[in-house]
């Protein structure tokens, strides 16, 4: 339809796109009244990869060459990040759980059954996330529109796609809001959008560096599964205040560690994301589809 937008364009009309997928979403699972389990989660998980289709084989056509699909960066698995992001993510949210227990308002406890239970649930998540949920939202968010910012320079880029990927989160949240409370708005809005931006730059230096979005998807799966089971390890008498504003989803000890290892990781990996950008290979040049040859004249 499209073939010769500019980057950026195509990253706007994926940004819209994927908004209007996202209230769109919502809706249709407030609607069915859906409750929390794989049905809500797969129509919600895979707006990203429905919107990122879309753009490959509607808007641009770009899916219809095999650098197209090369772009979302699933061909490479970058397995030399991995114990990065399985490592890092857990140990930030390890980290923040220890800080919590060791103040007044929580305390560790070991769950009943012990330590066993708790990490064979622990790793059936985090395969099942990496596969479907994650991959979902890292399909879209780091594949398709990371790459496709990256004109704009590497701050600007990360910036950009946490935002986008905070705000497509909000229609969930608050249309659905008895499944996900968010507690006091004041409090979630900035912990939050800060907690994702963080996050798109944690995630994003791994994408960069290895021109994979393998290792965001772990990422993003070990931080999704590793809170909640944490949680049976935490005694506490301010539930709201230490699952929730502390080290929830989107806690601010969650916050402060994914900052730091952000930080870090932008240090740890510079020069190798330096070459990979120079040498533009965290995404592949699109080859417009080639136009269909003219049938020849009948005599």
């Amino acid at each position: 339809m499209f073939t010769k937008l500019a980057d950026t364009h195509k990253a706007a009309i994926f940004a819209v796109l994927v908004l209007c997928l996202s209230v769109g979403a919502a809706l249709l699972i407030r609607f069915l009244d859906l409750p929390q389990g794989f049905v809500l989660f797969s129509i919600w998980s895979f707006t990203p990869t429905v919107a990122a289709l879309i753009m490959l084989l509607v808007v641009t056509r770009d899916g219809y060459s095999k650098e197209g699909w090369k772009s979302l960066g699933l061909h490479r698995l970058g397995i030399n990040v991995w114990w990065i992001a399985f490592g890092a993510t857990l140990l930030i949210t390890v980290a923040a759980s220890a800080v919590v227990w060791a103040t007044p308002f929580a305390s560790f406890t070991m769950p009943e059954g012990g330590i066993i239970n708790p990490v064979i649930n622990f790793l059936i998540q985090f395969v099942l996330l990496v596969l479907t949920f994650a991959l979902g939202e890292e399909i879209g968010m780091r594949g398709y529109l990371q790459p496709h910012l990256m004109s704009l320079g590497r701050t600007r880029a990360l910036l950009v796609v946490g935002l986008v990927w905070a705000t497509w989160h909000m229609p969930l949240y608050y249309f659905m809001a008895k499944l996900f409370p968010v507690g006091n708005v004041l409090f979630f809005l900035p912990l939050f959008y800060g907690t994702i931006v963080a996050a798109s730059f944690f995630f994003g230096y791994m994408r960069i560096y290895t021109g994979s979005t393998w290792p965001a998807s772990i990422a993003h799966s070990v931080h999704n599964a590793a809170w909640g089971v944490l949680g049976a390890f935490t005694v506490t008498s301010s539930p709201v205040l230490v699952n929730l504003y502390l080290v929830g989803d989107y806690g601010i000890l969650i916050l402060i560690g994914t900052v730091i290892g952000a930080i870090w990781l932008s240090y740890y990996l510079k020069r190798g994301m330096d070459r990979a950008q120079e040498a533009g290979s965290f995404a592949p040049e699109v080859a417009p589809a080639a136009p269909s040859a003219p049938a020849a004249p009948t005599r």
